[in-house]
């Protein structure tokens, strides 16, 4: 009788392709990483040398929540977008409709992980006669990475571009320290970058700060996500949604002595 041999082949048969199942889907049970393209420092939001800010913070919670793993990759704006396109990122941190227009990406942007209060600075003494956005055109502005092509209509970038009144910091830690010594007239900053640049330079008092003016001639812009998988977008932007109505979104800011910017 061949029965027993046969029943025997087919149990064996049965453990094995059940060990083979098994370690697979311990395989998938561990968690996906995600490449998201970040700027290099803009502390308190993302800050160098790897280490965690504010949007790392978030982005990290939100893909938790999903099972996922966030792989930060810090590199400045041209870089970031190259990667991108080469399918090395499966997102990009802080990107507008329009500037996924103006570069041409692929993909669907995220609801906004927050917001950036955008604001004109300059020295007080100085008493520059700023009123609105276009009467930046006769100073030195100092911007962001990649601020060209977020900035408002009203300020002629490229004008201010051939005129050798306009530049980008790839650092904006740099920001205040070239407006404190002159070499330009206005920076373009975030509030809570701004803020966190002036406690880094004079940490003891406030009250030593130099005078400083500021000019809220900037609406609040988005930081949205653009990512490659819309499907992956869905999931985020419900998590999104879930932080934000939590305690802990306030939490992560209040690590960084900031206020939440929605």
């Amino acid at each position: 009788m061949r029965w027993p041999s046969i029943k025997t082949g087919l149990l064996l048969l049965g453990l094995l392709l059940g060990l083979l199942l098994g370690s697979g889907s311990a395989g998938a049970g561990a968690a996906r990483a995600v490449y998201v393209g970040f700027p290099e420092s803009i502390p308190p939001w993302v800050q160098a040398g790897g280490r965690d800010g504010i949007a790392i913070e978030l982005l990290r919670s939100v893909l938790q929540a999903e099972g996922l793993h966030l792989h930060p990759v810090q590199q400045p704006y041209a870089r970031r977008l190259q990667a991108y396109r080469r399918g090395q990122l499966d997102a990009l941190y802080d990107i507008t409709p329009q500037q996924q227009q103006h570069e041409q990406l692929n993909g669907s942007i995220s609801l906004p992980l927050h917001s950036f209060d955008n604001i004109a600075v300059a020295l007080g003494r100085r008493q520059l006669a700023i009123e609105q956005l276009s009467d930046l055109a006769r100073w030195r502005v100092m911007a962001w990475d990649g601020a060209g092509t977020a900035l408002p209509a009203g300020y002629d970038r490229l004008l201010a571009l051939a005129d050798g009144n306009y530049l980008e910091a790839g650092n904006q830690g740099h920001q205040l320290v070239n407006l404190l010594a002159g070499r330009v007239d206005v920076i373009l900053s975030d509030r809570l970058i701004f803020e966190w640049q002036r406690r880094q330079l004079f940490p003891a008092s406030l009250e030593h700060t130099p005078s400083l003016r500021i000019y809220p001639l900037l609406p609040p812009k988005e930081a949205g996500l653009l990512f490659r998988d819309s499907g992956l977008r869905a999931r985020v932007d419900a998590r999104i949604r879930a932080l934000k109505a939590s305690p802990q979104y306030q939490a992560i800011f209040s690590r960084y002595g900031s206020v939440a910017q929605p």
